[in-house]
């Protein structure tokens, strides 16, 4: 790679991070291609950027962002995953494909401009979806209403029962 190329790919890897809203520093040994496609093809589809650099690169394509306390994970074989909208939706694909591909290790993230621990990022991977989370609310706010309705209804039964 000359000069020219690195810095070509140091304004792309900075443009990836100003406009990210999150991102997540993975470490991959012995993946396979077929395995990295897989990954490539499910963050895609959740509108996540993914790139493999050098991490000479990567620490300068992170001065002065809000991404810049994730440089001390840049070493050895780095892969770096951005997203501009879905934090849950790139931790989800990401944990995934963790649990099944042990060659790939979580090194660091920073989620909606938080650092997070692995535990952490676990715990986010593992939350229900955002629709499934509204239904659930949707459902705990009209309980009360059918509850008062059904004690009401049988008041009424029991009214012209006695009537």
């Amino acid at each position: 790679m000359d000069r020219i190329q690195k810095q070509n790919e140091v304004k792309e890897l900075k443009k990836a991070f100003a406009s990210a809203k999150s991102a997540v520093v993975l470490e991959f040994k012995g993946l396979t291609v077929d395995k990295d496609t897989i990954l490539r093809r499910n963050l895609r589809e959740n509108k996540v950027q993914y790139r493999v650099s050098k991490n000479t690169l990567l620490r300068l394509a992170v001065k002065e962002t809000g991404f810049e306390s994730l440089a001390v994970h840049f070493k050895g074989a780095t892969a770096i995953a951005t997203t501009e909208s879905d934090v849950v939706g790139l931790a989800k694909t990401i944990y995934s494909f963790l649990k099944d591909n042990p060659g790939v290790a979580f090194k660091g993230a920073i989620l909606d401009g938080q650092s997070t621990s692995a535990r952490d990022f676990q715990a986010i991977a593992e939350l229900p979806s955002r629709e499934t989370l509204i239904g659930k609310l949707l459902y705990l706010m009209q309980y009360p209403i059918s509850g008062l309705a059904i004690a009401l209804d049988q008041i009424r039964q029991k009214k012209e029962e006695g009537a």
